[in-house]
Order: structure tokens, then sequence, then C-alpha cells
């Protein structure tokens, strides 16, 4: 009976035994199945596949004709991989020029870069051996084709394909796309399989023109190093569109250099006081607030006025002139004395109406918006300095938009850099017509009897103002070696299509007034760009 029990019990744990060993392994399957299956899967797929990204082709930035400013031009790299053999070597060496011989690759024995930049031609090349030793990754290079022109506006991206500098920087988002997908298994051809297209970035469109860029630019240069000075700018606007057509800042960069060195643009990001370029718009606010007109008489005798205890100077005794005279010779008394009649509050306000000390719609890095001095219980003399050009800053571009106001009837119009949102255009009568007409026609007579007789072009009646101003001294106060030379002009005054603004950083030579240096500036960008536009 012993016995019996004995083998029953040891048949019951041998039978136990088996039971849970076959549930264990029924458990097993059904985890490897089910729980384990997808990281197994996975980590058998990631052992004989590996995927990478396929670069979008980066958006164009376009000019208005569709002439290309930034572009993405399509190369390639090419590797050797582990297996690549002698005989791959001496298939590509036929047509290209191998940085690596083959012992080295070799040596190295692992991926490793043969090639930098196929062109599409060796691209395809390549492609047509259908060798197993090599790989070609995707690369894209960005090309400024107006190169340094163009460069203080457009910028540049780095190699990895972000935006640095610019407009780059500022459309990155847009101009960037959306990267795609390729799978290289680990076979024998290791030829990649694309799993998810790229999706190329949007084109940008400008308002800029290249041809009027390139004037721009052209004789922006050649008068800042014919005049040993340290830089200048340049902005060309279409009154009639509201359209932005040249940007230009000296000195600039080559963009499509790695050893570039970055110059700032000066157009926009540059805020200074703009001496007698002022005067037109304090006094455009007189008249049109009824406290002054064109034909009255201002006694600028003996040719200085004492403010506040401090002198303010003409270069001569013009004696009396009118307010139309007192623009056309840039006299800083008869200014002085306008610029009290009108006060503070009516500068200020007309400053502001005319576009100053607010930012412009353009959104650039760290672009200039400039300031008024509006202190409580400010001097004479202040009052004064504001009418005449100083206590106050602005832009190159604020001040274009300003004079624009002129050949628009009395409207200041929000001037726009990119093609898709010409159709919202904001404008707002700042001045009536008749000022605006009156004050055109004292603009008139700067250049053909004035300060500015220097920006007189053949064929094309011109008007505008020139200014003269001196630079802040580290130490204070005012440094009297040191002038900003500007002119802003309104051409043909035929159509009034165009408002060009121009300014001369720090002239080096004898001559550094803005009718001396700027006007001629104007002139030459003026005369190409007209004769261009067959106004």
């Amino acid at each position: 009976m012993k016995n019996n029990f004995s083998h029953s019990w040891r048949a019951y744990l041998i039978y136990s035994f088996i039971v849970i060993s076959i549930l264990i392994l029924i458990f097993r399957i059904l985890s490897l199945r089910f729980i384990d299956g997808d990281f197994l899967t996975s980590k058998g797929k990631s052992m004989l596949e590996t995927s990478r990204q396929i670069p979008a082709t980066r958006g164009s930035i376009l000019d208005r004709n569709d002439f290309p400013l930034a572009i993405s031009i399509n190369q390639y790299d090419l590797y050797a991989l582990k297996k690549f053999s002698e005989e791959d070597h001496k298939k590509l060496t036929n047509f290209l020029s191998l940085s690596k011989d083959f012992p080295e690759i070799k040596e190295i024995n692992k991926k490793t870069l043969i090639f930098s930049n196929l062109n599409f031609s060796e691209y395809e090349n390549v492609k047509n051996l259908n060798l197993s030793g090599i790989e070609i990754e995707p690369l894209q290079k960005r090309y400024y084709p107006l190169g340094e022109q163009a460069a203080a506006l457009i910028g540049f991206s780095g190699r990895d394909g972000f935006g640095l500098e610019g407009l780059e920087n500022i459309l990155d988002s847009e101009l960037s796309g959306v990267p795609g997908k390729e799978t290289i298994f680990r076979n024998a051809s290791r030829r990649p399989i694309v799993t998810q297209e790229p999706v190329q970035g949007l084109d940008k469109k400008l308002t800029i023109d290249g041809r009027i860029q390139f004037y721009a630019y052209k004789h922006l240069s050649s008068y800042v190093e014919a005049n040993n000075a340290n830089g200048g700018s340049v902005i060309v606007l279409d009154n009639i569109s509201g359209e932005i057509l040249a940007i230009a800042s000296y000195p600039s960069y080559n963009p499509n250099s790695p050893q570039r060195k970055i110059k700032r643009n000066r157009a926009l990001i540059d805020a200074f006081e703009p001496g007698s370029i002022i005067k037109p718009l304090a006094i455009a606010k007189g008249i049109d607030m009824g406290i002054l007109s064109s034909d009255q008489l201002i006694d600028t005798s003996p040719g200085f006025i004492n403010l506040s205890g401090k002198k303010v100077s003409d270069p001569k005794n013009y004696s009396n002139l009118t307010v139309r005279e007192v623009i056309a010779k840039s006299s800083q008394v008869g200014a002085s004395k306008l610029a009290l009649l009108v006060g503070i509050d009516g500068l200020i306000s007309g400053f502001k109406g005319f576009g100053l000390s607010k930012p412009p719609s353009i959104f650039f890095p760290g672009i200039a918006y400039g300031v008024i001095n509006s202190r409580e219980n400010i001097s004479d003399h202040e009052i004064a300095s504001i009418g005449f050009g100083y206590s106050l800053t602005a832009s190159p571009l604020q001040l274009a938009q300003a004079y624009s106001v002129f050949a628009n009837g009395g409207y200041l119009k929000d001037f726009r850099l990119f093609i898709d949102n010409l159709d919202d255009i904001y404008q707002q009568r700042v001045i009536s017509k008749d000022t605006a007409d009156d004050v055109l026609d004292s603009l008139k007579l700067v250049v053909s009897d004035g300060t500015g007789i220097l920006a007189k072009i053949s064929n094309f009646e011109v008007a505008g103002k020139t200014g003269t101003s001196h630079k802040s001294s580290l130490k204070g106060g005012y440094d009297q070696s040191k002038y900003i030379a500007s002119f802003v002009g309104i051409a043909p005054l035929k159509t009034k299509r165009l408002t060009i603004f121009v300014n001369i950083d720090e002239p080096g030579l004898n001559n550094y007034s803005g009718g001396d240096v700027a006007a001629p500036l104007f002139a030459a960008i003026s005369d190409d760009v007209l004769n261009y536009l067959n106004e």
C-alpha cells in the first residue's frame, strides 16, 4: 500500500511539472507574439535597416520680376562604405578626382567621404555605375546671385539649412519646408527607398527690383569709396504702388563665402539725427495748421539768433527769406523761428504723422524707428533744434516714407516689401494736398537754385532736400569733424513716381555736406533708374 502511494505521488509531481512547463511555454509564446512582438520586430528591423532625413528644398527668395535673390542648388556628397572595392575606386576615378586613394580608404575601414558637392551630371554618372560599395547623400547649397549687392537685406542660411541673417532668418519657417525620409536596407544593394517625400519650402517674392538694387548699390559703393567715407545707405520707393524697389547698404559682405564678415543693414537699423532734411516736414505741419504760408517773410538778420543762451547761425546773413526760400537755402535761423511758431506740440504731432518715432511695418531684426525729444520744460533752443533736425532720430526708411507724402498729395503710405501683401496697403492723410504741393514747390527750388543743385539730372525734373548733420561725440555733445551727408528727393516731377533717399556716413574729404556729397549720389542713381523704368 505504501509503495502504491509513493508511486502515485511521484507520478503526480511529474505530471504537474509537465503541465506547468507547458503553461510556461505557452505563456512565453503568447508573450513573444503579443507583448514583445512589436519590440522584437522593431529591433529586428533596426538591425536590417537605417533611416535618414531627406532635406526639403528651401524656398527661393525672388525679386518682383522672378529673378532669384536666394536659391538652393542641389548637390551630393559621395561616400565609400566598408565593402568599397578597388574596382569601385577605378570606375569612379575615370571621371572623378577622389579625395582619397584606395589604400587610405580601406585603412579607415568605415563610411568615408571621398567626394564633396557632386553636380547633377556627376551624380547621374555615379548613380548609373550601380556600385554597392558607395553611398550618395543629397546636399543643398544656398546661392545668392546678387552677392554683396543685396546681402544686408537678404542675409544667408547655414549648412544646416536654417536662416541666420536678414530675410533668410525672418522667413525661415516659410522657406524651410518639411524634410522627407528614406530607408536604407542592409542588403547587398543598400539601395535607399523613399518612405516619406519631402515638402518643398515656399517661395517668397519681394517688391525689390534686382536691376534697381544693382544701380543703388553700384553708385553707393562708388561714392562711399570716392569720399573715403565709413559707409552709406539707399532707399528707393515707388510712390504710386507703395512698393520698396531697393534697399542698399554699404559696406556689405559676400553671402556666398563661408568666411563672410557680417555687416549691418544701415538703411533699416541705423537711426540718426537727419539735420536739414527734417525742415520741410516741420514747415509742412505749420502750413497745414494755418500758422505759416509759403510766401511768408522771415527775417533772418543778422545771420544768427540766440536761444536759451545758445547761438544758432547761418553761413551768411540771408536777411528776409520767404518760407519757401528758408527751405531752399536751408537757413538754420529761419527754420528755428518757424519751429518756434509751430511749437513743440505741433512739431511732435507733425513728425509722428509723417511716421517718425513709429515702428515701420516691415519686420526686420533690429529695425530702427527713432525717438523725438518730448520731455517737459523743453527749452526754446531744443525746440529750434528739433525744427532743423537735431534732438530727434529717424532711419533712412522712415525719412524716405515721410517724403513720399509730398509726392502722394498728402497721404502717408505703409510701404511694403512682399508682393503677397500689396492688396491691403494702408494710407493715411497727413497734410492737405495744397500743403503737399506747396512744399513740393519749395523742394523744386532746392534743386534749381538752392543747396541741392548737384541733384539735377538731364531730361528729368526732380525735387528734394539736402541734409548735413554732426555726429554725436563719445565725450558728449557733437564731434565737429564728423558728419552724415544726406539727400532725399522725388523723381521725376512729371509722374512723382519715385522717392529716393541716400546718405553717406562720415565723408572723409573736404566736402562733407549733403549738397556736395549726397546730392550727386542721388542724381547718379535717379538717372539710371528713371531711364531703366522709361519714365
